[in-house]
């Protein structure tokens, strides 16, 4: 989110500035920047706000409480997945080229 957020400059937004620079339209490659970012910005502030009335809206369900105490094992095996076939397939890779 962060980095969609434009904590670090966004590569389209750079392109899409360069591009207007290039044909001359500065003004306009401006504006869409800026329409751009109050987009994202829109975007940001409406998945917070969901998330936020999601959760006082969830506490009114009592299948909801046994599974908070799981849910960051849950939201983790993913994640871990993610990481364990990254290692097993680079392993794999580099036991290839070492053979």
């Amino acid at each position: 989110m962060g980095i969609a957020g434009g904590l670090v400059p966004c590569p389209s937004a750079l392109v899409l500035l360069l591009s207007a620079i290039a044909l001359h339209q500065t003004a306009y490659g401006l504006i869409l920047v800026c329409a751009f970012s109050v987009g994202l910005a829109v975007v940001l502030v409406t998945i917070g706000l969901v998330i936020i009335y999601a959760h006082q809206w969830l506490k009114g369900f009592s299948w909801v409480q046994p599974l908070q105490q799981y849910m960051p094992i849950i939201s983790a095996m993913p994640t871990a997945g993610y990481a364990y076939a990254v290692i097993i397939v680079g392993s794999v890779l580099m036991a290839c080229a070492v053979i």
